[in-house]
């Protein structure tokens, strides 16, 4: 269980970075709007955990 926390964790900062650094790099929003892309993470990072349960049951 702790090792699917900070999976979660790792994966979700990662996810920040690439989605803010796209959002730059493609032009999508002139200023960096972290609390539309910190919503995205948050549903990531459940999506992520819940697969992370997933495959370990296999």
């Amino acid at each position: 269980m702790r090792q699917r926390i900070i999976q979660t964790a790792l994966l979700t900062i990662i996810y920040l970075l690439v989605a803010n650094i796209g959002n730059i790099f493609f032009r999508v929003d002139r200023t960096i709007n972290w609390t539309t892309t910190l919503w995205e993470a948050l549903f990531f990072a459940i999506f992520i955990f819940l697969f992370l349960g997933y495959r370990d049951k296999k």
